[in-house]
C-alpha cells in the first residue's frame, strides 16, 4: 500500500494551509455531502459513513451517517492513518490489529470493528480528510465497493473544489464593494473640490453684486462677465424664480431670455424626484448657505444632460437669493464607468495581471497574481519581479524580457517561475509599455498565463508517444527503433540479434471472467517479471494486448537463448496474486534471429509472430524458434482474409436486427444492426472468426461502411411502409472512429437514404471513448452536432473516468451482458448493474441491458427503473423480413 510521509512538519503545515482555504471546518450539514455518504454507505453496505477533515487537532466530521459523534481527538481517529495514504486504508478487524485494539473508540462506544478510508486528495495532491465506511462488526470491501469508494471520494474532493470556488466568487464580491466604496470616497473628494470652486465663485459673485451696485456699465460689464463662464449660471428668488442667468443657459436649454423669465427653477428638472430634490437643496441654500446636487437638466427638445449644480445664498437688491453654476459631467460619468468596467475585467481577469516601474518594481497585482503565485498583494508590492524566479535566473526568456524593457518595447516570452510554496510553474508572460500624456515610457504592465498544465501534457503527450501507458514498458514505436539499431550494432559486429514475440496464454479467459481491472493488474505484473529477466541492454515493449515482444542482443548462441526462454517461461509460470485472485498464467514465444531469420524489422517480427502461433500449436506454454515452415499459418490467415475481401465485394453479408424494447410501455423502440457472413457455398462465418481479423486488417473500414449505409437505407425502408420510426443502433469500431472522414461518411449515409439523424444511434465500446477521451470529445460533439444518438456499449467493463463520462455528450448507456446473466446468482453482477442505472440516471441519460434472457432478469430491471432492455428473453437477432413481420404483429413485451 502506498503511503505519504506526514512527519515532515512543513510538508504537515502545507497540507494544514491547504485545507484551511476550503473554510469549511466547524460549517453547518449540507445536502451535497450528505447525499454521497448515504450513497457510500448503500454501496458497501454499512450502518455507518463520514466525510472527515482532518485538522491539527481533531477529525471533525462534515458529514456523518449513523455516528452520534460530531468530533473526535486526532490521535484517535482512523482517519490520522488513512489521510496519510494514497489509496484506501482498510482495517477489516480493529480488535485483531495491534494499531487499534486499544483504541477507545473500539474498546468503548460506538465500538468500532471495521474502517475503511478513501483519501481526499484535492487538485494540489494534498490530503483534506477521507470518505470512510464504518461498522460494528468485522468485514472485508470488495473490489467494487472499492472503486465505487474511489469515484465517491473524487466526488466529494469536487464538491469541495466547487464550494471553494464559490467562497472565492463571494470574496471577489466584496472586493467589488471595496472598490465602489473608493469609488465613493473619490466622488467625496470631487465634492470637495467643487465646493472649492464654489467658494472661490462665492467671492467672484460679491465682486459682481458689487460692481451691479456702482453703476449700470459695470451692470454690463458684469453680465458680460457671466456669459463668459464655462458652464451655467443662474440667480433665483426665494420661490425659484429666475433673477439673473447667463447665455450658457439659454444656450444650453433651448429656451429664450423670455422664456427662462417666466420659468421656475423646478422646471428644468424631469422626474418629480428631482424637483423635490432640487427644491430641497434650493431650501438648504437659504438656510445654512450652501449646497449642491447632480441632477439631469432637461431641455426644451427633452434631451436629458447630467450636470453638477452649485448653489450659494447672497443678498440681490435686498432680496435673499441662490446664485451658482452648473457643469456638464457627461464626459466625467463616461470616465468613471470606463474606469470601473477596465477595472473589474482586471479584477475578473483570469490571467495575473502586473504593473511595475522601470526598474520591475511591481506596484499593483490582481487576485489572479496571488491564486497564480500564492503571493498575497501585501507580499508583492515594491518587490522587483525577479523574485518570481527565485535562482533560476540562466533562462532565455529572461534575457529576452530584459532586453525588452530596455528598449521600451512589448515582448512575449516563456519562463519558469516558482510559486511561495517553491512549486515550479510555466509563465508564458507579455510585457507592454505603458505611456504617458508627452509619450514617455513610465511603466509596464505584464500579464502572466500559467501554462503548466499544458506544459505537462506536452510531456505526457511524448510518454505516452514512446511507452505503453499501463505496463509502462516501450511501445511499438521504440522496439522497432530498438530492432534497427540491434540490426546496425550486428552488422558492424558481425554477430547476431534476436527478437522475440510473446502472447500470454488464455489471459482472455481471465479478462472477461474478472474483468479489465483484474487482467490490467496481471499484464503490470507479468511485464515487472519480464524485465527482471531481461539485462539492461536488452529492449522488452508491450506490443498490444497481452502480446510483448523483446530484443535480445549479445548473446552467445541459441543454447544461451533457450536458457533463458526457459527461464522467462518458469518466472511467468509462477502464480500471481491480484486483489485476492491466485491467478495462473503461461506464455508462448516466438524467436527469429538476424541475419538468418530475416534482415529488416518487420520480417523478424512477422517470423517471430510466426513461430509464436507454432508454439501455440504444440501446446503452449513453451517457445519455438522460427523456420520457414512456420509460414503455412500465415498463408492460412492471409486466405482467409482474401476471402473476406472477396465476401465484401460478392455481396455476401447480411444484416440482422435485434429489437430494442422499452421497459415501461413494452414496446419496441429500436433495433440492433448485426452483421452476419453467409457464404456462397451456404456456410455461415462466426463473427467472433471474421471480426477480429477485419478489425486487425483494417478491412473493418469498408465493411463498417456498408453496414452503415444498409441500416440507415433498410430503417428508412421500414419508415416508407409506414411503420413509426425506430432508431437504429450502429456499432463503430475503433479503426472507423479513427478516420478524419467518419462525420463525412455518416453525413453521406443520412442524406443517400434519407434517415432523420435522430434515428440513427451509434454504440462505441467504452474502451474507445476512453483510449484517447479528449480528441473522443470533439468527434463525440461533432457527431451530436449533426443530431445522432450516442451509446456507451460494454458500459462496465473498462475503466471509465467519471469526470471525463460527464463531458462525453452521450444519450444512453448499455449495461454489459456479463453483469445481466448472473442477476440473481451473483449480488455484485446486481450490484454494479444497480450502479450503472443510478450512474446513467444522475448524468441525464438513459440505460439498456442487453443479453437479457429471463424473467428474473426482467423483473430486476424493471424494479430498479432501467429503461429499456434487448435479448433473447424477447427476440433474437432477426433478418429484415422476419424483423417486418414482427412488427406487423405489434410483437411487444407484455406477454414475457
Amino acid at each position: 500500500m502506498n503511503q505519504t510521509n506526514w512527519s515532515d512538519d512543513a510538508d504537515e503545515q502545507m497540507r494544514l494551509d491547504a485545507l484551511k482555504q476550503y473554510h469549511i471546518l466547524d460549517t453547518g450539514p449540507e445536502q451535497q455531502f450528505d447525499d454521497i455518504v448515504t450513497l457510500v454507505s448503500s454501496i458497501c453496505n454499512t450502518p455507518m459513513a463520514t466525510v472527515s477533515l482532518v485538522d491539527e487537532h481533531r477529525q471533525w466530521f462534515k458529514s456523518r451517517l449513523g455516528i452520534a459523534l460530531d468530533e473526535t481527538p486526532r490521535e484517535i481517529a482512523f482517519c490520522d492513518h488513512a489521510i496519510r495514504q494514497t489509496d484506501i486504508f482498510v482495517i477489516n478487524d480493529a480488535t485483531r490489529d495491534h494499531r487499534f485494539s486499544d483504541n477507545p473508540l473500539v474498546t468503548g462506544p460506538p465500538f468500532f470493528r471495521f474502517y475503511a478510508g478513501a483519501p481526499l486528495v484535492n487538485r494540489d495532491g494534498f490530503v483534506l480528510g477521507t470518505l470512510a465506511v464504518l461498522d460494528v462488526v468485522p468485514r472485508t470491501l470488495t473490489q467494487e465497493q472499492r472503486q465505487a469508494m474511489s469515484i465517491l471520494s473524487r466526488q466529494v474532493v469536487a464538491q469541495l473544489e466547487l464550494r471553494r470556488s464559490l467562497d472565492v466568487l463571494a470574496r471577489t464580491i466584496e472586493e467589488r464593494d471595496r472598490t465602489q466604496q473608493q469609488l465613493r470616497l473619490s466622488h467625496k473628494h470631487l465634492e470637495n473640490r467643487v465646493a472649492d470652486r464654489t467658494a472661490a465663485l462665492n467671492i467672484a459673485n460679491a465682486s459682481l453684486k458689487a460692481q451691479f451696485e456702482e453703476t449700470e456699465k459695470q451692470a454690463v460689464q458684469s453680465q458680460a462677465i457671466i456669459d463668459s463662464l464655462p458652464g451655467i449660471f443662474y440667480v433665483f428668488d426665494e420661490n425659484g424664480e429666475f433673477v439673473r442667468w447667463n447665455k450658457n443657459l439659454e444656450r444650453v436649454t433651448g429656451y429664450s431670455g423670455e422664456e427662462v423669465a417666466r420659468a421656475r427653477m423646478r422646471d428644468f428638472f424631469g422626474s418629480d424626484e428631482d424637483k423635490i430634490l432640487a427644491e430641497e437643496k434650493m431650501r438648504t441654500v437659504l438656510a445654512e448657505g450652501k449646497a449642491t446636487l447632480e441632477a439631469d437638466l432637461v431641455t426644451r427638445s427633452g434631451r436629458r444632460i447630467p450636470y453638477y449644480f452649485t448653489g450659494v445664498r447672497i443678498n440681490l437688491d435686498g432680496r435673499v437669493c441662490s446664485a451658482g453654476m452648473g457643469f456638464d459631467i457627461t464626459e466625467q460619468r463616461r470616465s468613471e464607468e470606463s474606469l470601473r468596467l477596465r477595472n473589474r475585467a482586471i479584477q475578473a481577469s483570469v490571467n495575473a495581471i502586473v504593473i511595475t516601474d522601470l526598474e520591475g518594481n511591481i506596484e499593483y497585482t490582481n487576485p489572479a497574481f496571488e491564486r497564480i503565485t500564492g503571493y498575497p498583494v501585501a507580499e508583492s508590492v515594491g518587490r522587483n519581479c525577479r523574485f518570481l524566479q527565485g535562482d533560476d535566473t540562466q533562462q532565455s526568456g529572461v534575457t529576452a524580457l530584459r532586453e525588452a524593457v530596455h528598449k521600451r518595447e512589448e515582448r512575449s516570452v516563456l519562463l519558469r517561475n516558482y510559486r511561495k510554496s517553491g512549486e515550479l510553474f510555466w509563465n508564458d508572460v507579455h510585457i507592454a509599455p505603458v505611456r504617458g500624456p508627452d509619450g514617455k515610457v513610465t511603466h509596464f504592465v505584464g500579464v502572466l498565463n500559467d501554462i503548466t498544465e499544458i506544459k505537462h501534457y506536452e510531456q505526457e503527450l511524448e510518454r505516452q508517444a514512446n511507452f505503453d501507458s499501463l505496463t509502462a514498458l516501450a511501445n511499438r514505436n521504440v522496439l522497432t527503433d530498438r530492432i534497427l539499431q540491434a540490426i546496425a550494432a550486428a552488422q558492424r559486429n558481425g554477430t547476431f540479434m534476436t527478437v522475440g514475440f510473446m502472447d500470454l496464454d488464455n489471459f482472455k479467459f481471465i479478462n472477461d471472467s474478472l474483468g479489465h481491472n483484474i487482467g490490467d493488474e496481471l499484464l503490470k505484473g507479468v511485464a515487472q517479471r519480464l524485465a527482471a529477466c531481461l539485462r539492461g541492454q536488452d529492449t522488452i515493449a508491450r506490443y498490444g494486448g497481452d502480446e510483448f515482444a523483446f530484443v535480445l542482443v549479445g548473446q552467445k548462441d541459441e543454447k544461451s537463448i533457450a536458457a533463458l526462454m526457459e527461464r522467462i517461461l518458469k518466472t511467468v509460470g509462477h502464480p500471481f496474486d491480484v486483489q485476492g485472485h491466485k491467478l495462473f498464467v503461461s506464455c508462448s514465444i516466438g524467436l527469429a534471429a538476424y541475419p538468418k531469420d530475416g534482415k529488416d524489422a518487420d520480417t523478424l517480427l512477422k517470423n517471430a509472430d510466426a513461430a509464436m502461433y507454432r508454439a501455440k500449436e504444440r501446446g503452449r506454454n513453451n517457445f519455438q524458434f522460427y523456420t520457414p515452415a512456420m509460414n503455412k499459418r500465415v498463408t492460412e490467415r492471409l486466405s482467409l482474409e482474401s476471402k473476406l475481401r472477396q465476401a465484401l465485394a460478392g455481396n455476401e453479408f447480411a444484416l440482422h436486427y435485434q429489437p430494442k424494447v422499452d421497459l415501461r410501455s413494452g414496446l419496441i423502440v429500436g433495433v440492433e444492426a448485426l452483421l452476419r457472413w453467409h457464404t456462397t457455398s451456404g456456410g455461415v462465418v462466426s463473427p467472433s472468426s471474421f471480426i477480429p481479423l477485419a478489425e486487425e486488417t483494417g478491412l473493418i473500414v469498408p465493411l463498417g461502411e456498408w453496414v452503415l449505409y444498409t441500416a440507415c437505407a433498410q430503417a428508412r425502408a421500414l419508415q416508407d411502409a409506414g411503420f413509426p420510426p425506430l432508431r437504429v443502433a450502429v456499432n463503430i469500431s475503433a479503426r472507423q472512429f479513427e478516420r478524419e472522414s467518419l462525420v463525412n461518411m455518416i453525413r453521406e449515409a443520412l442524406e443517400t437514404s434519407g434517415l432523420e439523424p435522430n434515428y440513427l444511434e451509434l454504440e462505441l465500446t467504452e474502451s474507445l471513448v476512453m483510449e484517447n477521451p479528449q480528441e473522443v470529445i470533439k468527434i463525440l460533439h461533432d457527431l451530436k452536432g449533426m443530431g445522432l444518438l450516442i451509446a456507451i456499449d460494454d458500459f462496465g467493463t473498462g475503466y471509465s473516468s467519471l469526470g471525463y463520462l460527464q463531458r462525453f455528450p452521450v444519450d444512453r448507456l448499455k449495461i454489459d451482458q456479463s453483469f445481466v446473466r448472473d442477476i440473481g446468482a451473483d449480488p455484485n453482477d446486481a450490484i454494479i448493474a444497480r450502479a450503472i442505472i443510478s450512474l446513467g440516471h444522475s448524468l441525464g441519460m438513459s440505460v439498456i441491458a442487453e443479453g437479457v434472457s429471463s424473467v428474473e432478469q426482467l423483473a430486476f430491471l424493471r424494479e430498479n427503473d432501467c429503461d429499456e432492455m434487448q435479448g433473447f428473453l424477447f427476440s433474437r437477432a432477426l433478418p429484415i423480413d422476419e424483423l417486418t413481420l414482427l412488427l406487423k404483429d405489434n410483437h411487444n413485451l407484455g406477454a414475457h
